[in-house]
């Protein structure tokens, strides 16, 4: 069935998409097309928005801790996290009179303090679904319950602003992972960087190259006349699928060679997987590239068995999303001014623990919002609180902030959408501002 929001026509650059979508199942990367953005050749460098995808469901009700409703620790007798400690010990980081956050993101105090760091509470899909699959389709297409929607909410963007000259940056977006997140899947190509762009990957590039005639001299022929320029034998257009090819090898190689000249940053990173892609998006962007959007997908958030209190896999997985997107933000120095980082969860987890000392899949769920335009040192969203009359079908985290409307404002104040396409996101009514940028 055909995408209702992005039923274009098959034209010879639907095709050259397409061709790099059928890639993209194998785990290769799209085409793209070369050339400077409206932005670059104004001399103006585009707001960046970096996406983290905390898949499994993290768990809300310990990473944004409501330390004084007494049901908390009753609700959780062996995950809690205490309120008071002896000394030297770990406790609730008190962030308002009532809302605290997890020790474990202690790396987000200093962006808190200096109101770049914002939490948004009890925010998720007005779908009551409770399984990853439908939940992650839904958040990343940003069309709850709607099975045919096929593009994300990012390539949507992507598509509406472009530059219909077929100029647009050729790292205008990309995912830090060999397959492309919904999100950033549909009509707008979008570059997926595969693992380990040098050593044996290096030669399987060459031997591609050849195959598709991407030599260093049709490289920068290539980037100069855009998608689609070259002319073959007599005149005659280049063969669609050979461009297409040709193109995506151009673009590996392309960032392959960023990443090396790039110099090492002097910023400390936590160790870790998400650590290593914020490390490769902020090269891209110190290089000077017009990066405007960028994907990380974190997998391991489904703890439903020794979730932990202050040393359990919850705990370490915190110190690393706050330690991480602490050193990228410090390692991007000026563009963080314009840099927003968003961390998103298809959904909670359960309020009560479960006797594997865990917590089970559930509704409301948390996000994170830092850098520069954040409008940060506050809580977002209406808490709902956790007594029993108050939980979501008896077991949950309520949602009362549906996170489209996070999604409108991030890309309305930040990104410069001016106005956003009624069927933009599906069956979406706004609510009020929010007031995050």
């Amino acid at each position: 069935m055909r995408d209702p929001i992005m039923n274009h026509r098959m034209d010879r650059r639907s095709f050259l998409r397409r061709t790099g979508s059928a890639a993209l199942a194998l785990g290769f990367p799209v085409p793209l097309r070369h050339g400077l953005s409206t932005l670059e050749r104004s001399g103006k460098k585009p707001p960046i928005l970096v996406v983290i995808f905390l898949r499994g469901g993290q768990d809300a009700v310990n990473t944004v801790i409501p330390y004084t409703e007494p049901h908390y620790e009753e609700f959780r007798p062996t995950i809690h996290i205490p309120v008071k400690g002896d000394q030297g010990e770990r406790t609730v980081l008190k962030l308002t009179a009532d809302l605290g956050l997890h020790p474990g993101l202690a790396s987000f105090l200093p962006l808190w303090k200096a109101k770049r760091f914002a939490p948004v509470v009890a925010v998720g899909s007005p779908h009551p679904t409770r399984s990853h699959f439908d939940a992650q389709d839904f958040m990343e297409h940003a069309a709850p319950g709607l099975r045919t929607v096929r593009s994300g909410w990012l390539n949507r963007y992507l598509a509406l602003t472009a530059d219909r000259n077929g100029k647009d940056s050729h790292l205008r977006a990309l995912a830090m992972q060999g397959l492309l997140p919904r999100s950033l899947r549909g009509e707008y190509p979008v570059f997926a960087v595969p693992r380990g762009l040098d050593g044996k990957t290096g030669k399987v590039l060459d031997l591609f190259g050849e195959l598709y005639g991407a030599d260093d001299k049709g490289m920068g022929q290539e980037m100069s006349e855009g998608m689609g320029g070259r002319r073959g034998k007599e005149g005659a257009p280049e063969d669609p699928v050979v461009a297409a090819g040709r193109t995506t090898i151009e673009a590996l190689r392309r960032f392959q060679e960023l990443q090396k000249r790039t110099p090492k940053s002097k910023v400390k990173y936590p160790r870790g997987p998400l650590s290593s892609k914020l490390q490769g998006i902020a090269k891209v962007i110190r290089a000077g590239e017009a990066l405007e959007v960028a994907c990380a997908d974190w997998n391991g958030w489904d703890h439903h068995a020794q979730e932990g209190s202050l040393d359990g896999k919850m705990d370490r997985m915190h110190q690393e999303v706050s330690g991480s997107i602490h050193a990228f933000l410090q390692d991007l120095g000026e563009d963080a001014r314009r840099t927003v980082v968003l961390t998103m969860t298809e959904f909670g987890r359960t309020v009560r623990e479960n006797g594997n000392s865990g917590t089970d899949h559930g509704h409301g769920g948390t996000m994170f919002l830092a850098g520069g335009p954040v409008k940060g040192g506050k809580i977002y969203g209406k808490w709902p609180g956790i007594d029993p009359m108050s939980l979501y079908q008896g077991r949950d985290l309520a949602v009362t902030t549906d996170f489209r409307d996070v999604m409108a404002e991030v890309l309305q104040k930040h990104m410069g959408l001016r106005r956003i396409p009624k069927d933009f996101f599906p069956d979406y009514r706004p609510g009020k501002a929010l007031g995050l940028l």
